[in-house]
C-alpha cells in the first residue's frame, strides 16, 4: 500500500526536466521545461531557441498545474495535466487557437 502511495505521488509530481517539440510557421522548435516543486509552489524554466525564461505565477493542484511565462511584452500562459512520465500541456496560440504539446520526462533527472 506504501509502494503504491508513493508510485502515485511520484506520478503527480512534475519535478525535474522535461523535453518537447512544437511546432511553429518556421518549422518544429525543440523545448525544455525544468520544473522544481515545493508543496503547492512552482518554479523553474522554460529553455528554447530564444534562451531561458523563468516561470512565473504558477499554481498546482494534484496532477494539474498551470504557469505563466513572459515573452517579450507577452504573458503566455500553460496549462498543464500531468501523467506519470509525459504532461499535457496547452498553450494560447498567437491567432486565438490552442496549441497542444506532449512533454516527456528526461530519464534520470528527477
Amino acid at each position: 500500500m506504501i509502494i503504491a502511495a508513493l508510485s502515485l505521488s511520484h506520478a503527480q509530481d512534475p519535478t525535474g526536466k522535461w523535453k518537447t517539440q512544437m511546432e511553429t510557421p518556421n518549422g518544429p522548435m525543440d523545448m525544455t521545461f525544468t520544473f522544481k516543486t515545493s508543496g503547492d509552489t512552482l518554479t523553474g524554466e522554460a529553455e528554447g531557441p530564444m534562451g531561458a525564461m523563468p516561470i512565473t505565477h504558477s499554481k498546482k493542484d494534484g496532477k494539474t498545474f498551470s504557469f505563466d511565462i513572459q515573452f517579450g511584452d507577452m504573458t503566455i500562459t500553460h496549462q498543464c495535466v500531468i501523467m506519470g512520465d509525459s504532461i499535457s500541456m496547452k498553450v494560447p496560440g498567437m491567432q486565438g487557437e490552442t496549441m497542444s504539446m506532449i512533454l516527456k520526462r528526461v530519464p534520470g533527472q528527477k
